[in-house]
């Protein structure tokens, strides 16, 4: 009886220590993964996957050091601001020097790429591609490159939710 109820112990505790990981995300998370640098790819939402081009194009440096480098366009031209983040199982949190706070749920998707999302199921998510070694500075890759990828009859405009995820222009999709 004793190494029923001794078994039993075991798989009740294994079954604990499983079931908390990331068992309800569709993509896999590791901390580790997440230091470099990871531009806006395409975005998903309500209507369908869309690409993010041009100005609307973001980039992180995720540093080891658990700091960071936000990168975007401005009225002003390309322009950043720093931030501290950490990670929590399926969850990111980033703390913008500016004041902003963001709490993402996060994860890879089957080709590596950094997914981000408001909510734990990912109805609406932007995905984020390598975008080179995090020292690398950001003008270099996106003042030239991403002028070059816009082009000039993109009809998808897409305006910010929060810094991470961009949501399609529902006002541009009535327009079409």
């Amino acid at each position: 009886m004793k190494k029923i109820y001794y078994m039993m112990m075991v798989a009740l505790m294994s079954m604990t220590l499983f079931s908390c990981s990331n068992w309800d995300s569709p993509y896999y998370v590791d901390d580790i993964d997440i230091v470099g640098s990871w531009v806006s790819y395409y975005g998903c939402d309500g209507y369908g996957e869309y690409d993010i081009l041009g100005y609307d194009v973001v980039r992180y440096d995720f540093y080891r050091n658990y700091t960071g480098r936000y990168t975007y366009y401005s009225l002003y031209g390309l322009d950043y601001v720093d931030f501290d983040w950490e990670t929590r199982g399926d969850r990111l949190y980033i703390r913008y020097y500016d004041g902003d706070f963001e709490s993402l749920y996060y994860g890879y998707n089957d080709y590596g790429y950094l997914v981000l999302s408001l909510d734990r199921y990912f109805h609406q998510y932007t995905v984020y591609r390598p975008g080179g070694m995090y020292y690398e500075q950001a003008k270099e890759l996106t003042n030239d490159g991403l002028k070059r990828m816009a082009p000039e009859s993109a009809s998808v405009k897409v305006k910010s939710i929060s810094r991470a995820i961009k949501a399609r222009d529902t006002e541009a999709k009535a327009a079409e």
